[in-house]
């Protein structure tokens, strides 16, 4: 697993004693000195700081430097399941992109977007949940309300059958979406990809704020194999790499920050409505 970050690792564990008041502003490697790995490490830091000093005087922490695009859906159809009889499949996510089909009169259809798995100890409240665009809704019957799967009845897509929940089965709730782009994080031009949230999972009225948090760590041969030396067919587990600093922007609801991270502020909603 990556190791977190704290102000002290570049120092203590890398030896960068970079420091604004030396005016070190560039490393001049001799012939016939020996290289010292800290001054690879203070190289970097040299120009970063340079980079971030002209990037604060352009950009405010969180800046989208090349949109990324946000949108806030809140008829993200849902339904609920019931699993006691018919569990979800070893494999949950193998039901994306599959089309159910109701197995009662009405012949309603749906396509599988998103399977969220029970809430452990809240199945009541937070059962296994398929998030759905339907299909097919033309044999139902109408009525004042929208067509949606009706409650407890078995639904298939040919090879995994399914029950809804026996109350409140279908309805709407609500997810952001963030597509891929650049932001202004921790003095660095960071990429993100596409990346959703679901800020509410049963209602269309959510309110709050969500966002970036911004994870730092430090990735070493442990976590990922391919900072190998890659020179080989295959990587050659005798000569591990470096290890490397990552940024990361993670979307997630403002109330689940804790007060010693950092948060990248995307909007906030009011009653489902952007406001801000």
């Amino acid at each position: 697993m990556a190791t977190n970050l704290t102000s002290t690792t570049f120092n203590t564990t890398y030896k960068d004693d970079f420091s604004d008041s030396d005016n070190y502003h560039r490393i001049l490697f001799n012939s016939g000195n020996i290289l010292q790995a800290r001054e690879l490490t203070q190289s970097q830091t040299i120009l970063q700081k340079q980079i971030e000093r002209m990037g604060n005087n352009i950009f405010t922490e969180g800046s989208m430097v090349k949109a990324g695009g946000v949108n806030v859906n809140n008829s993200y159809e849902f339904v609920k399941l019931n699993t006691d009889n018919n569990p979800l499949p070893a494999t949950p996510n193998s039901l994306v992109g599959t089309t159910f089909t109701s197995l009662g009169s009405d012949g309603i259809k749906f396509e599988v977007i998103q399977v969220v798995n029970a809430v452990s100890g809240d199945e009541a409240n937070n059962p296994a949940t398929l998030y759905v665009r339907y299909v097919y809704t033309k044999d139902a019957t109408s009525g004042v309300d929208t067509i949606r799967m009706p409650n407890n009845v078995n639904i298939s897509n040919g090879t995994t059958t399914l029950t809804t929940a026996s109350a409140n089965a279908s309805g709407v709730g609500t997810i952001a979406n963030v597509q891929n782009g650049i932001f202004y994080a921790k003095g660095h031009f960071v990429f993100t990809e596409n990346q959703s949230l679901i800020l509410s999972k049963y209602t269309d009225t959510y309110t709050g704020t969500f966002g970036f948090k911004v994870i730092e760590d430090i990735v070493t041969v442990s976590d990922d194999t391919s900072l190998y030396d890659n020179q080989g067919s295959v990587p050659n587990i005798s000569a591990p790499g470096a290890d490397r600093y990552r940024i990361r922007l993670t979307l997630i609801d403002e109330t689940n920050i804790a007060s010693q991270e950092s948060f990248i502020f995307l909007a906030r909603l009011q009653d489902g409505g952007v406001v801000i």
